[in-house]
């Protein structure tokens, strides 16, 4: 669980942290408080996934394509859940 910016208490699941964007929030589950990720951070995170899908586009190997696609969308899972800061809304 992730710490609540307004509690400071683990509220947040990893699995609604995955899925946050600068639109979709989060609710506590101690407090009941709204929380979210900024829009440069989000942004910031999703470079290092969009750089391997992009140079996905660009390689003639289909089992190379399917490995870059892979963990550019793993990347875009993780990057964000580990290191995007929750913010309070």
């Amino acid at each position: 669980m992730f710490n609540c910016p307004h509690c400071e208490k683990p509220g947040v699941s990893p699995l609604r942290k995955a899925i946050m964007s600068p639109g979709i929030q989060a609710t506590c589950k101690s407090c009941s408080g709204l929380s979210g990720i900024r829009y440069s951070s989000w942004l910031i995170a999703m470079i290092p996934g969009s750089v391997f899908m992009i140079a996905a586009l660009f390689v003639a190997s289909d089992p190379v394509e399917w490995t870059l696609n892979i963990i550019g969308i793993i990347l875009m899972i993780v990057i964000p859940c580990l290191f995007a800061p929750l913010h309070r809304e």
